[in-house]
This record gives structure tokens, sequence and C-alpha cells, in this order.
């Protein structure tokens, strides 16, 4: 009978470490997740910030040319003006996607998330079966 006792408490004793591990492994991976939402937001504000300057520096140009023709000053060529604008172009696509990669990843963890919580649940429900039988074979 002893040795029994001995036995179940060995047995409850890995199942609270092994629980205390996955808690564990849970809070950090939360804690990971947390710190790489900061950095999205961080980031998401630096590009709208970028976007808005980018915006103005546009219009400044648009001002500055019209005034250019108004003083009839060299305005750039139709050529030059137009590969600036798809460099810009380029670099508001390059941000996006650099935001559509940052969601993709967000998605990710939350994906890995809710698998965490579904899997601590799991456990949840495999102790309170496995305290029931105990109870019922008692």
């Amino acid at each position: 009978m002893a040795a029994s006792d001995s036995l179940h408490d060995e047995r409850e004793r890995i199942a609270n470490e092994r629980e205390r591990v996955a808690n564990e492994r849970d809070r950090v991976a939360d804690e990971r997740d947390t710190v790489a939402d900061q950095r999205e937001t961080a980031s998401d504000a630096r590009d709208l910030e970028l976007d808005e300057k980018e915006r103005r520096l546009a219009n400044l140009e648009q001002a500055l040319d019209e005034r250019g023709r108004t003083l009839r000053e060299a305005v750039p060529d139709v050529l030059r003006r137009q590969q600036e604008a798809i460099d810009r172009s380029r670099d508001v696509l390059e941000r996006a996607e650099e935001r559509l990669v940052r969601a993709e990843a967000s998605l990710e963890r939350s994906r890995a998330a809710i698998q965490r919580d579904d899997a601590e649940i799991q456990r949840e429900v495999a102790s309170s079966s496995e305290e029931t039988t105990k109870r019922s074979g008692t």
C-alpha cells in the first residue's frame, strides 16, 4: 500500500512539474508576443510618420515646381519627375510590404497563443479526468 501511495505521489509530483514547466513556457511565449506587438506598434507609428512626411514633401515639391514655372525657372524634365514619382511609389510599396509581413507575424503569434491556450485547456481537462478517475476508484 505504501509503495502505491509513493508511486501516486511521484506521478502527481511529475504531473505538477510538467504543468509548472508548461505554464512557464506559456508565460515566456506570451511575454515574447507582447514585445513583438510593442515593436510592431512602434514601427507602424514610424511608417505613418514617414508617409505623412513624404506627402508633405510631395506637396512642397509640387508647390516649388509651380512657383518655378511662375518665375520661369527651369523645372525638372518630365522623365526625371516620372522616375522620382516611381521611386517614391516603390518606397511606399516597400513600407506596405513590411507592414504586411509584420501583420502576418502577428497573426501567427495569435494562432500560437490560441494553440497554447487550447493545450492548457486539454491539460486541465486531462488532469480533471485523472482526479475524477482516482476519486471514483477509491
